[in-house]
């Protein structure tokens, strides 16, 4: 994160379905005053003034760039390529598990989602810059100048490095952090975490210091759950600790607009006559109508409450009438009881992730209730699925929520901008982020040397130190941080060395093994030669240009040869930053962050290790 303040603040949710991208300018005095707007002027959305752009791409025959966003709908794809969904194959265990399905809407690789990801990104960059030029009249130098920091978020269930580092090559490829010298761009909290920090931030519920709340953010791809405790309720600076690893799956809209397209496509593959006379893309172009939409999103709610509901069909004559199919004058007809069918399977995924995060509660904190359950996102925001959970927990109450209330949080689809950008300006104003610490979902170690011991190190790799003459187990793991601790998200992990150096030594960089496993705190290995752990990175710190003055200078054991020759210790810290979604890592010597003329730290990443968490 850029140290200096910034001079915009852009919040962007890249969204399996929809994209939402908000934008800040912070005040000198009252930062968390400073307006948020949300971009509603899309390209190709005319006077719907949307608050979120479609996540899609048609490409000519030449692979070139046709449209994007809802400039597809205008633009015919018969002859072009159409990509959507392309956000999800980004996670390879995904990818594989569609090719294992026959999902034909599966790319070949994830090389390829990488490519839609930026050739999208670059879109919404674009748009983002005129827009900001637009509406501040600082123009393209201005834009340049300024000290912009753009924030991404990303699913709860990419956990592991490979996809957040793919992920963050193509916000790079598409020019976010790179055209200005004081641009920014990181990833910074998981959806469900901005999720949460909207709802604390945003929220007209009166939470108290103590209260425990669900976020169910449940969007088009995915489902995401965070179960959070209200550390400090006052306004405006709250504060939320994370009570356990926040989870999602794969549930989201998209399941029911593809159960829907399947559903149109038996009832009119019944009828060969029938296939004849409509389009060849009919359910293709009824799940993409306004009318179907609109019949999705207030499916449950007073004034949509209705025995039938007719859609009309695009491309076919008023007046076209067919009975087995339920065809009426140039519309289909749908029972309430199938429009219901669509929602209920994925409904009761969700409800059954809500009671796997209360039964975790009943096992860990028995005593302890949920008092809230929020509900955000596209599939968060229908009045069916709250009415749905609400009800669930009234006829099958859980012992951890007596009497939890299930609420949905305003502006359900903008949340999660909303929660990155509050959450960045808390920090602008306060010392203290929203969340303050967070469970951690994996355990990382670094290999060190422990001072050797017979009892202990057994069939172990053993080695003597040229300085002190003292036996070593090598290869030993030092997990620092265990898989469900409580991690600090404003103190980072510490790992001091102790680097000894001949004087005649003139190196100055040091390599460190980053280890990462997803086992159990309990069955995690001591050391390199047991199984459970992966080589996740070598971190090279290079301390050039300290001198031997900065150093601290020894004498050679007395046990040794050549006893009382000097010696130098080189003492430095690695901190780590274990963010929701990434690790970062800096230098520190002499109680400074260290930085000279150089990049001070290196980060190599194993491709094995990257792998831990899909």
């Amino acid at each position: 994160m850029a140290s200096e303040r910034p001079d915009i603040l852009v919040a962007i949710d890249l969204g399996t379905t929809y994209t939402g991208v908000a934008w800040a300018r912070p005040q000198q005095k009252e930062v968390l005053q400073s307006p948020i707007q949300i971009i509603h002027n899309w390209p190709g959305s005319s006077t719907k003034n949307e608050q979120k752009v479609h996540t899609c791409l048609i490409y000519n025959d030449d692979d070139s760039l046709s449209s994007w966003g809802y400039l597809c709908e205008d633009d015919d794809a018969s002859e072009k390529q159409k990509r959507e969904f392309f956000k999800i194959f980004l996670d390879r265990q995904t990818l594989e598990d569609a090719h294992r399905q026959g999902i034909s809407q599966a790319l070949a690789s994830v090389q390829d989602a990488q490519t839609l990801v930026s050739d999208y990104l670059r879109e919404i960059y674009s748009h983002v810059k005129s827009t900001v030029e637009l509406h501040t009249g600082i123009g393209h130098v201005g834009w340049r100048e300024w000290a912009v920091e753009f924030i991404f978020s990303v699913p709860t269930t990419w956990r592991s490095q490979e996809i957040i580092n793919i992920f963050k090559k193509c916000i790079e490829d598409a020019g976010f952090g790179v055209e200005g010298r004081r641009h920014t761009a990181t990833v910074e909290l998981t959806e469900s975490e901005a999720a949460a920090v909207g709802t604390i931030k945003n929220s007209t519920v009166a939470f108290q210091t103590g209260d425990i709340f669900l976020s169910v953010d449940a969007g088009g791809g995915t489902t995401d759950f965070a179960l959070m405790q209200v550390v400090e309720a006052q306004d405006p600076f709250p504060r939320l600790s994370q009570i356990n690893q926040v989870d999602g799956i794969g549930i989201g809209s998209t399941l029911i607009d593809r159960a829907f397209v399947s559903m149109i496509n038996n009832r009119i593959n019944q009828f060969p006559e029938l296939v004849e006379r409509l389009p060849p893309d009919c359910a293709e172009r009824l799940v993409k109508s306004e009318r179907y939409r609109t019949t999705k999103h207030k499916f449950g709610e007073g004034v949509y409450q209705s025995t039938y509901f007719k859609l009309p069909l695009d491309g076919v004559s008023f007046d076209f009438t067919h009975t087995g199919a339920q065809i009426q004058r140039g519309k289909i007809v749908l029972s309430r009881e199938e429009i219901q069918s669509l929602f209920d399977p994925h409904v009761e995924s969700i409800i059954r992730g809500i009671y796997q995060q209360l039964d975790w509660m009943q096992a860990n904190n028995a005593s302890r209730d949920v008092n809230y359950m929020i509900l955000s996102g596209g599939l968060g925001s229908s009045k069916y699925v709250r009415d749905r959970i609400q009800s669930e927990m009234m006829i099958t109450p859980h012992p951890n929520a007596h009497q939890v209330k299930v609420l949905q949080t305003p502006n359900p689809q903008l949340v999660v901008v909303k929660g990155l950008l509050l959450d960045r300006l808390q920090k602008l104003e306060s010392p203290s982020p929203v969340i303050v610490s967070r469970i951690a979902r994996t355990s990382y170690g670094v290999v060190c040397k422990t001072k050797y011991n017979p009892e202990i190190h057994f069939d172990e790799d053993i080695k003597t130190d040229p300085f002190d003459g003292e036996q070593y187990a090598i290869g030993q793991i030092d997990w620092l941080i265990r898989r469900g601790d409580p991690v600090s998200t404003s103190a980072p992990i510490i790992s001091k060395f102790n680097k000894r150096i001949d004087p005649k030594d003139s190196n100055r960089s040091w390599d460190s093994i980053i280890m990462i496993s997803d086992l159990e705190r309990d069955l995690l290995p001591s050391n390199m030669k047991q199984q459970g752990a992966k080589q996740l990175c070598v971190v090279r710190s290079d301390l050039t240009g300290v001198s031997h003055n900065d150093m601290i200078k020894k004498r050679k054991s007395r046990r040794l040869l050549l006893q009382g020759k000097k010696f130098y210790e080189c003492i430095f810290e690695v901190r780590a930053i274990v963010a929701p979604a990434e690790l970062r890592f800096e230098l520190w010597f002499a109680g400074q962050k260290f930085s000279g003329n150089h990049e001070p730290i290196k980060i190599t990443w194993d491709r094995e290790g990257t792998l831990v968490g899909t």
